[in-house]
């Protein structure tokens, strides 16, 4: 494993962690699939535990994830393995849902104290290392800042930050600096934080965790306009009609980068990842793994050298074609 400083914490932070959503399962949400098809408990155990073996030693998680779910299986599977002193746990709080399986969104202060209490049961811990906001938006983020502010007198938090791809909300978070990380969409197909958020946190020391470094596995190569997904899984959604024509482009994106790995001997989840990290102000990338092997193939990404100038000249070249 490599290491990177993460933020102003002091941490030594593997380059690539395990994002926790897919350990969740498979849920509806708004009378729609918001989860993960295809997952098993004990392979998720499994999965958690072949990543400590791997010196993988961040695991980002939230409540919303299975309601709950992905936090019990990363507790109980940390606690099999006797981790938890040697890994870090992020979650969020801010999504919940009503009797009838419609989102609902929890900004109160106390709510929020709630929560976390109930994510630290779940996660058989009593502190989290980093708690973060996980409403992309939020007029009440003062509420929030409150309720982190008093979990970290209460020793139940050690830092705090905010899962969003919205730059105000980055600054509104980090009106009293105290803001430790970011967390939002970095990948060869969303490259909006390059604009705004990723030179902030680097200025500012500010961590930023890259999630969905794969577009939810897109940025594999494994689908296509007609691929068929199980019924209960979210990205069912890319088949919608309002969004074929942005999925269509997408994978033409995919398809020019295919080449690109090939040449630098690699698959194209690798080339993805390694993408990610290429950015200076990246702390860590976190993609998500249904199983072992995926988890393996992602963590192997750390044993292709730096990109060349000429390979960085082709992954442009690949993006910016029409």
């Amino acid at each position: 494993m490599l290491y990177r400083t993460f933020g102003k914490t002091g941490w030594r932070i593997g380059q690539i962690g395990l994002g926790c959503w897919q350990f969740g399962g498979a849920l509806t949400l708004d009378g729609q699939p918001d989860g993960w098809a295809g997952v098993t408990d004990a392979e998720s155990i499994a999965t958690i535990q072949k990543a400590v073996d791997l010196d993988v030693n961040f695991f980002d998680t939230a409540d919303q994830y299975g309601w709950g779910h992905s936090e019990e299986l990363l507790g109980r599977a940390l606690k099999e393995t006797h981790a938890r002193s040697r890994v870090y746990i992020a979650s969020k709080v801010g999504f919940w849902h009503d009797a009838e399986g419609r989102r609902t969104l929890n900004e109160s202060r106390d709510y929020i104290l709630a929560a976390c209490d109930a994510s630290l049961r779940r996660l058989q811990t009593d502190y989290l290392d980093l708690y973060q906001c996980h409403l992309g938006r939020t007029e009440r983020w003062p509420e929030f800042l409150a309720a982190f502010d008093r979990l970290q007198y209460q020793g139940k938090i050690r830092y705090f930050g905010v899962s969003t791809n919205d730059f105000d909300m980055v600054l509104r978070f980090d009106s009293d600096q105290k803001l430790t990380a970011v967390q939002g969409n970095y990948n060869l197909l969303n490259r909006a934080a390059e604009t705004d958020i990723l030179p902030y946190c680097r200025a500012r020391g500010i961590a930023f965790i890259a999630r969905g470094p794969l577009a939810r596995g897109l940025l594999t190569g494994k689908y296509h306009l007609h691929s068929r997904l199980d019924p209960d899984d979210n990205r069912n959604r890319w088949f919608a009609p309002e969004h074929r024509d942005a999925l269509a482009r997408d994978l033409q994106v995919v398809e020019r980068l295919r080449p690109v790995a090939g040449k630098i001997g690699c698959n194209l989840a690798q080339l993805a990842i390694k993408f990610a990290l290429s950015h200076v102000a990246v702390a860590v990338v976190i993609p998500g793994a249904k199983n072992r092997a995926q988890l393996e193939e992602n963590v192997a990404t750390l044993l292709l050298p730096p990109f060349t100038a000429d390979e960085q000249a082709a992954i442009r070249q690949a993006l910016a074609a029409p």
